[in-house]
Order: C-alpha cells, then sequence, then structure tokens
C-alpha cells in the first residue's frame, strides 16, 4: 500500500470518527477524500509537432501505440489510460462551435472572410498556397483537408465513437480526417499504466489553432508532472521559449517545479562534446526564461522503443530495422547484452527513474498535507462542540452571563468586520494588482526589441518586394507581441488568484487574533477562483508599425547602416501604449474580478461566523445530555493522537 492509499484510508477513518456529529463541518473532510479517490498521477507531454512526443510516449509504454507522424495541423489531446486486456480506443469529433472557432482564426489570420462554417470550407477549395506567405501556407493546408474530409465527417461533428488502434492511426495519418478529431482516449496496459499514471499527448506547442493554447495553460496548472520535448537538432523555437516561459511563471506562483525536458533524437549527437555543449545550452536557456532547476535528459526515443519491444520478441522485424537504422550497423542483432546496450544507449532510464520519484514524492506529500490539515480542522471543530457542550453542562448563572458577554462582543467584532470589508480588504489588494500588471509592461518591454529582432531578421528580405516583407515581418511582431501579453495576463491571473485568496487569509487571521469566543472558531475562509485570462484573445494592430516604414530603405541600410534600430527605437512608445492598453483593459477586468470575489468570500464567511454565533447563543440556554460531552471527549482524544 503507497501514501496515498494510506492517506486514503486515514481520511475515511476520520469521517467514520465524526460523521453525524453536530458542530463539525465536513465539508473540507468530504473535498480531501473526493480529491484522493478521483486524482490519478496525470502527466502531460509538451513539444513540437517535430519533436518526438509520440515517439517517446510509446517508449515509455513500451509499445507503439501512437501513430509516429501526426499531422502538425490537426493534432488532437490524446489521452492515455491504464487498463488491463485488450486496448480500446474512443474518439472524439470537434463540435461545430470548436471547428468554427479554428476555422475563423485561420481564415481571419489570412485576410479572407468567410461567414460560417460551410462558408470557409467553399472557400478553402479556391486558396493557392504559393500566394501566401510561406508561414501562412500550413493554414491553408488545414483549411483544404477540412474541406475534402466534410463529405465524410461532416455527420460525425460534435459525435464520439469507439474505435481499433489501427483505424487511430488510420486517422492520425489521414489529415482531412484528423482535421475534425478533437479528443482521443487510448485505454491500453504498460508498466506505467499499472503504476496509475495518465499520459497526454497535448497539441504541438507550435499549433496554429488558438483553442490549443488554452489546453496547454489547463495541463501546465493541473498536471502532476510535465514532459517537454525538443528534437535534437532544433532545440529552441519561438514557440518552445513562449511555452516554457508561460510554464515558468505558472510553476513560480504555485512555487513548485514539475517540468521534465527531454532532448530527443541524441543519437545524433557527432560527440560526446557536442551533446554536452547541447545540453548545457538548454540548460542556460531555460534558466534564462525562468525555470530555476531546470531538470534535462538525453534520450533517443527511437532506440528505447526498439529496445523495449526487441526485449519482448527479438524477432520483432520492424524494431530491428529501427535499431540498425539508428545505430547505423547492418550487422546489429538483438542478443539481451546487445539489448541491454541499446536500452542503456536511449538513455530512457534516467528520466523514468526521476519521473516515478517525482510523482511519488509529490503525491505523497500532497496526500500526507491534506490529511494532516483536514485532521487539524476536524480537531477545532471538536474542540469547540466540546467547549459548547461544557459550558451548558457545568456553567452558572455568572458564567452564563459571561458567556453572553462573550458572544455579544463577538457579535460586534463580526458586525463591524462584515460592514467594512469592500473598504478594509479591496485597497490593498487592488495596489498589489496595480503593481502586478505595471511589471508584466515592464517585462514586455524588455523584451521588445529581442521580439523586434526575430520578426526583422535578414533572412527575410533576401527575396521578394520589400514592402510585402515588412508588411509581413509587421504582422508576425504584432501576432508574438500579442501572445507574451497573453502570456503575461495568464501568469497575472494566477497571481491575483493567489493574492486574493492570501487576502481573505489574512483578514481571517486579523479577526481570530481579537476573537473571544473559543466555543465558536474561526475557520479558513473559502475563496474559489479561476481567473478566464486564458480565454482572453489579445490582438495587436498589424499595421502599428506601418508609420515607421520609413526607417526602412533597403535591406542593406537597414541591417548594417543603422535602420533597424532607428526603426524600433521610433516605434517602441506607440508599440508599447497598445500593450499598456491590453494590460490595463483586459488585467484591470481580471482584477475587478478577483476583488469581487474576495469581497463575497468574507461576506459569506462573516455570515457564517453570525450564524454560529447565533446557534452558540441558543444553545447556552438548552439543556445538554453529558453522555454527549464524554462522546466528544473521546473522539478529540481519538483525533489528537492520530498524528
Amino acid at each position: 500500500m503507497n501514501e496515498r492509499d494510506r492517506a486514503l484510508m486515514r481520511l475515511r477513518e476520520l469521517r467514520d470518527l465524526v460523521e453525524g456529529m453536530e458542530g463539525v463541518d465536513c465539508r473540507l473532510l468530504e473535498r480531501a477524500l473526493q480529491r484522493l479517490e478521483q486524482r490519478a498521477t496525470t502527466i502531460a507531454v509538451f513539444g513540437a509537432f517535430s519533436a518526438g512526443k509520440s515517439s517517446l510516449l510509446n517508449a515509455l509504454l513500451g509499445r507503439a501505440l501512437l501513430a509516429v507522424s501526426p499531422q502538425p495541423t490537426t493534432a488532437a489531446i490524446t489521452s492515455i489510460h491504464p487498463a488491463t486486456g485488450d486496448a480500446r480506443v474512443e474518439i472524439s469529433a470537434k463540435t461545430h462551435e470548436e471547428l468554427w472557432q479554428d476555422v475563423q482564426a485561420l481564415v481571419t489570420a489570412l485576410g479572407l472572410r468567410a461567414s460560417s462554417l460551410e462558408d470557409a470550407i467553399q472557400l478553402a477549395a479556391g486558396l493557392l498556397p504559393a500566394k501566401f506567405p510561406v508561414h501562412l501556407r500550413r493554414h491553408i493546408r488545414f483549411l483544404k483537408a477540412l474541406a475534402e474530409g466534410y463529405p465524410e465527417m461532416g455527420p460525425r461533428i460534435g459525435s464520439r465513437w469507439a474505435a481499433t488502434l489501427a483505424e487511430l492511426r488510420d486517422f492520425s495519418a489521414d489529415e482531412k480526417r484528423a482535421a475534425y478529431v478533437s479528443q482521443v482516449d487510448v485505454w491500453a496496459d504498460s508498466p506505467l499504466g499499472r503504476r496509475g499514471y495518465i499520459f497526454v499527448d497535448t497539441p504541438g506547442v507550435d499549433s496554429i489553432h488558438r483553442r490549443h493554447t488554452n489546453v496547454a495553460f489547463h495541463y501546465m496548472r493541473e498536471a502532476d508532472a510535465v514532459l517537454f520535448v525538443m528534437y535534437y537538432t532544433h532545440a529552441f523555437s519561438q514557440a518552445d521559449r513562449e511555452f516554457l516561459l508561460q510554464l515558468a511563471g505558472v510553476q513560480d506562483v504555485a512555487g513548485t517545479n514539475k517540468l521534465f525536458s527531454v532532448v530527443n533524437a541524441v543519437d545524433l549527437a557527432e560527440s560526446e562534446e557536442e551533446l554536452q555543449a547541447v545540453l548545457e545550452r538548454v540548460r542556460q536557456d531555460e534558466r534564462r526564461l525562468g525555470v530555476r532547476e531546470p531538470r534535462v535528459y538525453p534520450v533517443s526515443a527511437q532506440l528505447a522503443l526498439a529496445a523495449r519491444l526487441l526485449a519482448a520478441d527479438p524477432s520483432d522485424e520492424t524494431a530491428l530495422t529501427i535499431a540498425r537504422a539508428r545505430l547505423g550497423r547492418d550487422d546489429f542483432t538483438p542478443t539481451p547484452e546487445q539489448i541491454q546496450h541499446l536500452e542503456r544507449l536511449a538513455g530512457l532510464a534516467a528520466l523514468e527513474s526521476d519521473l516515478a520519484d517525482f510523482c511519488t514524492h509529490e503525491a505523497d506529500r500532497l496526500a500526507l498535507d491534506l490529511v494532516e490539515r483536514t485532521r487539524q480542522a476536524l480537531i477545532r471543530d471538536v474542540e469547540a462542540a466540546y467547549e459548547k457542550v461544557t459550558l451548558a453542562i457545568t456553567a452558572d448563572e455568572a458564567e452564563r452571563e459571561r458567556q453572553r458577554a462573550q458572544i455579544q462582543k463577538a457579535q460586534a467584532l463580526v458586525a463591524d468586520a462584515s460592514s467594512s470589508v469592500g473598504a478594509r480588504a479591496v485597497p490593498p489588494l487592488a495596489r498589489e494588482l496595480s503593481e502586478l500588471l505595471f511589471h508584466a509592461g515592464e517585462r514586455v518591454r524588455f523584451a521588445y526589441r529581442d521580439m523586434f529582432r526575430e520578426a526583422f531578421h535578414p533572412g527575410r528580405f533576401r527575396l521578394g518586394n520589400p514592402q510585402d516583407k515588412l508588411r509581413e515581418a509587421a504582422k508576425e511582431f504584432a501576432d508574438a507581441l500579442g501572445r507574451r501579453v497573453e502570456i503575461e495576463l495568464r501568469t497575472f491571473a494566477l497571481r491575483a488568484e493567489q493574492l486574493a485568496a492570501r487576502a481573505a487569509h489574512q483578514d481571517a487571521k486579523r479577526l481570530a487574533d481579537a476573537w473571544p469566543v473559543q466555543a465558536v472558531p474561526v475557520r479558513e475562509p473559502e475563496l474559489s477562483l479561476q481567473l478566464a485570462a486564458a480565454d482572453e484573445a489579445i490582438t495587436l494592430e498589424d499595421d502599428m508599425l506601418a508609420p515607421y516604414f520609413r526607417h526602412f530603405r533597403s535591406a542593406k541600410q537597414f541591417f548594417e547602416e543603422g535602420g533597424q534600430v532607428a526603426m524600433m527605437d521610433a516605434a517602441m512608445p506607440a508599440v508599447l501604449e497598445q500593450v499598456k492598453t491590453k494590460l490595463d483593459e483586459v488585467g484591470g477586468r481580471l482584477a475587478e474580478e478577483a476583488q469581487r470575489a474576495l469581497v463575497d468570500s468574507l461576506s459569506a464567511f462573516y455570515d457564517d461566523l453570525a450564524s454560529s454565533l447565533d446557534a452558540l447563543a441558543a444553545q447556552l440556554e438548552a439543556p445538554r445530555d453529558p453522555a454527549e460531552r464524554d462522546r466528544l471527549r473521546e473522539v478529540l482524544s481519538a483525533l489528537r493522537a492520530g498524528a
């Protein structure tokens, strides 16, 4: 029995101990039970489409479960659940709303118009990729695949159906069908699945669909561990940096580090020195992006899968072909010793071991912490109930009068706190949130020059009309800047949630420090808040740089004679003013929501205290059974002994 199972058993024992007991609030206990009963260990896998996420997952699962080369424009969320027996699959098609959301965004990015999904599908038939910039051509490919698949897949929009693994691979390989898939759930037996792990293969961090950004943010927050896969020959892209920047913000707010970075296909390294240089560069880049203690693992997912398949069946021709190709050795023979050597070269064992240790340790820590917090809350409630009953049984009239006076004092404290909660608790929170927004703007300002240079780079202007290339670069810059503002706002939303919860706690503590009635404990106020910053699409004006194109006369003048710096400096105030406007507009709404949640939480908290005081005043006058006090004493003793 692991620690999580023991924690669950302990919570059930606590429930049996206090069930039906008057004055004991079991809501925290029930939530703790629900959390441990339903929670599996979820490992989310991220990375660009070409990085080898599916190959790594197949290697971890020890079987070729997922198609290795999904179409980059159409990847779905694939969840792999533990199971016994034969594998089974369920496929969910996108809803009409999801498809239209994807299509509308792409049509807008192409500078076109469509009034409906059907209209866009008709439009797609006449699109010629060669007439669009290179970075937009995959938008065209997706739209054309969607149009081609509509006759078959249109009737399946919004539906869910069972499939086989072979059918799943067909869907993954056929873009015109895969374009319609939203979610794939696979139940299959695997060594890690037997430990209770659920793997989630997420859409690529370079997905063309903005909806996938929201999916990524959800799993950054909720997953127990995050695997981030990079390909050896191109370890960091702009999309990778944006992902890691957002994850670093999530981890900083949560106070944890659940990132495991994988550099895949390390068998391509020319030498050990080259490999170590690549790994160190990844660590340095991650530190610059805010990952405090990078964990970086060199892995060859294909070698690892080949080794595991050959260990199970040395005659597996597919695995043998992979091993020989990756090793560059036609004479490789799958003897036990050679298979072990292959496994060592693959480097997967260290990742698996550290990942399992981390997940086990974190799950144990969280479970034990949950049990202890629940136990302490129950002790406070039972102590208060014991105090009430004892007072009702033993107090003489003088003591009762003293208690009445304390209750009246507490009621006055609650009434005063409740009436002034907005004026007292909101201004400090508002100041903190305003400061956070200011620092978010400063971080964008510090990143401005690097982002500008990434969009306006020399390679872009080698061919084509310079004015077209300027507009293309300006559009890319505006899009990248918008995504950066979105990252800042999502991190801001997390911090706003955290600060609002802390403000509620501090307000309750202020009251608790002056609280005169032991029989009514001052509990922790409940503030359940998830600000929907991920739903806010930040769009900056594509033409905001157009007035500054005058600084470009030729590529040579622009990159060698100061034109780029002149444009960058001249545009900076206007660009950052747009950024500030977006931060103030969206961040202001998020801040107001956090402030309202704080007031609502504290108002409910004080109302609950007032009701408890009224109940105590009534109980003070009612006779109580000594047996009830004895029962409370026994329960309290058992709770205290459970440390």
